[in-house]
């Protein structure tokens, strides 16, 4: 049964909310020299399933997933669609 448009706002936001705290906790991590001296590669990481997980709320949330696809930012997520 697919979801209702109102319940796919609901998940919309829960994956923006989720992105926001994986971007904070990365920008914690971020403030200490040593985990980015060992780990700088994985934190780019975070930013990158952010950016991914924002393109993909967005696409839930559209009223029009051919318009909401060619406005995409993300040619990796756009991609996932042809």
């Amino acid at each position: 049964m697919p979801l209702d448009p109102s319940r796919l706002q609901i998940v919309s936001r829960e994956l923006k909310a989720l992105a926001v705290e994986i971007e904070t906790l990365g920008a914690d991590l971020c403030t200490d020299d040593a985990v980015v001296a060992r780990h700088a590669t994985k934190l780019q990481a975070f930013d990158s399933i952010c950016q991914r997980q924002v393109a993909l709320a967005e696409l839930l949330a559209a009223d029009n997933l051919e318009s909401a696809l060619s406005e995409c930012r993300l040619d990796r997520v756009a991609a996932l669609f042809n």
